[in-house]
């Protein structure tokens, strides 16, 4: 762990940039600088910095971590509810939340072409 980058500026276009945020526009929010083509240049040539980019890949470990953990305690409560609802005669409720816990396993292992 690398933590955070001592330039202000490079710290929060890492965070912009791993938070999903392109880098022309990361590098426009930390610099305060319209978006153009010498954003997009110099947006380029920062995520090439080793720092920079070992600070991203940091960031989105701890995000993938954090999504893991909020997993693993949704899942069994939607089971539960599911299997509760059916228990009471509920099924429409019980199919929807099936539909989600689908949806959620489906977005973790998606289907071959």
């Amino acid at each position: 762990m690398i933590g955070p980058l001592p330039s202000p500026r490079h710290e929060m276009f890492a965070q912009a940039v791993a938070s999903g945020m392109s880098a022309s526009k990361g590098y426009a929010l930390a610099y305060s600088r319209p978006r153009d083509g010498a954003t997009r240049a110099c947006a380029a040539r920062l995520l090439t910095d080793a720092n920079v980019e070992r600070r991203i890949a940091e960031l989105r470990h701890e995000a993938a971590e954090q999504a893991g953990a909020s997993l693993r305690l949704l899942i069994p409560a939607l089971e539960e509810r599911a299997r509760a609802a059916i228990a009471a005669g509920r099924l429409r409720e019980a199919v929807d939340v099936l539909k989600k816990l689908a949806g959620m396993s489906l977005a973790r292992h998606p289907r071959a072409p």
